[in-house]
């Protein structure tokens, strides 16, 4: 069956390029390369063009792209339906989340998952907000985790979250002491911040944006745990949610305060999946589980 060729095709567009798909399925770049050439051949199209920046889908490979996504769905649950024969509950399901959510909301809510599906796996990646909702929407993924805003057709919010975006710093720092914070009382700290764009819903807040964008940090970094050592070391101030910084919060090692700006404090995280495709029985109960754990955060 050609299902392991689907994957590699599919794990590519993905990913930009045959090594980063090879080390995300943990195979070799030289078995992947091998089996787009073949299915290329086979096909007698180019399904990639090969940039210097990386691989990108050509026309053609956009057509098969769409084939895959639907194949490879359809795979997973007539497995599904064989494995209840057997009275076994396997599948796959692949989730894409803000890094915030990985920390400590996504890890415990797998778990309590696997407790009653073991056999089901997982794959979970971290992206930026502005990308999730694409990629539920493509069918590369079946969950995403993101901001809130007007979902791609042929999907839905299954549950949501209240987000307000606040200042993170040390317990002791002296801007702790204020119950909430303005922008001008930021001015002359230091900031560590997270890589990557601003969440497209922050266009709400013209202020707030523009005042990210102006800053110069001390510190730029895609990973939330060096970002967490930075904070509690004292190197600089952050922008997150509270979720990524419960624990810290709770043990009196970081303080969160909110911004005295209505729309940031508007901001709301959701858990997103496809109308338009008929699920596998591992997402539909994932989507399920982690509908009621993002509600029950809420609460």
């Amino acid at each position: 069956m050609h299902t392991a060729a689907l994957r590699y095709v599919a794990e590519v567009a993905r990913r930009g390029s045959v090594r980063k798909a090879a080390a995300a399925l943990n195979v070799a770049a030289s078995a992947i390369d091998r089996q787009l050439l073949k299915v290329e051949a086979s096909l007698g199209v180019a399904l990639f063009d090969r940039l210097p920046g990386g691989m990108r889908p050509t026309p053609a490979g956009t057509i098969l792209l769409r084939h895959v996504a639907d194949t490879l769905l359809d795979f997973e649950r007539v497995r599904a339906e064989l494995d209840d024969l057997r009275g076994v509950k396997t599948g796959h399901v692949s989730i894409a989340a803000v890094d915030s959510l990985l920390v400590e909301f996504l890890p415990r809510s797998l778990d309590r998952f696997r407790a009653d599906f073991p056999a089901v796996s997982f794959a979970v990646d971290a992206a930026e907000p502005a990308a999730i909702a694409g990629q539920v929407a493509a069918g590369e993924i079946d969950l995403g985790f993101t901001f809130v805003g007007p979902p791609p057709t042929g999907t839905a919010w299954l549950a949501t979250v209240a987000a307000p975006l606040g200042v993170v710093m040390p317990a002791a720092h002296p801007l702790a002491r204020k119950r909430s914070l303005r922008l001008d009382d930021l001015r002359g700290h230091p900031l560590v911040l997270p890589a990557g764009p601003l969440p497209r819903v922050m266009d709400v807040d013209p202020e707030f944006a523009a005042f990210r964008e102006g800053a110069r940090p001390r510190l730029v970094s895609n990973s939330i745990a060096l970002l967490k050592q930075a904070i509690r070391a004292g190197a600089g101030l952050s922008f997150f949610t509270r979720i990524g910084f419960m624990a810290e919060i709770d043990a009196g090692e970081i303080a969160w305060r909110p911004l005295a700006a209505r729309p940031v404090n508007l901001l709301k995280l959701g858990l997103l999946a496809a109308t338009g495709r008929k699920r596998s029985f591992a997402a539909l109960r994932a989507a399920d589980l982690l509908t009621a754990e993002l509600k029950a955060l809420g609460a």
